[in-house]
């Protein structure tokens, strides 16, 4: 299993429009072929910064899904600048029945 974590760091004052992108996007992907699964987390030190989470079957689901779906200019535009993205394989997970309302 693949885990893409990516942090970011939000326009003052846009973050409600990045999570509104984020659900819209990640309701459009949620079918995409070795997804597992997603999260948005939004820092509780930073207001303006946040973290987005997707589970891979593997790497090559994962490759296949950047090639086909980059992320939209409306979502770059929410970013100041400061964005990272890394790529770990998932060695142990303990997630049961998690739901997010």
């Amino acid at each position: 299993m693949i885990m893409r974590v990516t942090w970011g760091k939000i326009l003052p004052g846009k973050w409600d429009q990045y999570e509104k992108l984020w659900n819209q996007m990640a309701a459009d992907t949620k079918s995409t072929k070795g997804l597992k699964g997603r999260v948005l987390l939004k820092d509780t030190s930073y207001s303006d910064a946040g973290y987005s989470l997707s589970i891979w079957e593997s790497n090559r689901d994962f490759e296949n899904y950047i090639k086909s779906h980059p992320i939209s200019k409306e979502m770059q535009d929410c970013f100041v600048g400061q964005y990272i993205t890394t790529v770990c394989e998932v060695r142990g997970s303990e997630l049961p029945g998690l739901k997010l309302s």
